[in-house]
């Protein structure tokens, strides 16, 4: 795919210390709260695509009524391509990878010459990032049992 969304973790260094001051069982509860991560914006990106608010124009579609979502929602779902087209991957045991094997999900999200952002992945990312911090935080306080 040629574009991609990403995520990226700042503070890396933090975690590095972190994982060297408590050894194997820091690396173990990251890795959880990580997963935990990739499985909560997953999700969070698929209802918002699912059953987020729509408000968009009203057109006829394979002999079906279909309401588009409006720039700034997320995608309105259509035939169900979009949101099974998502996936998480275990990269290793501190890296998940959430993304679509579709390359129009990355139009969707930032925009195209013709079409403002639907975006669903950046808002799925900012409504868990306090729970992410909880999560690595309760997995440092794990390891140092």
């Amino acid at each position: 795919m040629r574009d991609r969304i990403q995520v990226t973790v700042e503070n890396t260094q933090a975690v590095a210390d972190a994982l060297r001051k408590y050894g194997k069982d820091a690396e173990r509860e990251i890795g959880r709260a990580i997963d935990k991560m990739g499985l909560a914006v997953t999700s969070d990106v698929k209802r918002k695509i699912q059953r987020g608010p729509k408000t968009g124009v009203i057109y006829n579609r394979r002999g079906k009524q279909h309401r588009a979502s409006a720039p700034g929602e997320a995608p309105a779902t259509d035939t169900g391509t979009l949101v099974s087209s998502i996936y998480t991957s275990k990269i290793n045991p501190l890296t998940i990878e959430v993304g679509s094997r579709l390359e129009y999900a990355y139009y969707l999200e930032f925009r195209t010459i013709n079409i403002e952002p639907r975006p669903s992945w950046q808002p799925a990312i900012e409504e868990n990032r306090a729970k992410f911090n909880d999560w690595i935080e309760d997995a440092l306080r794990k390891a140092a049992r």
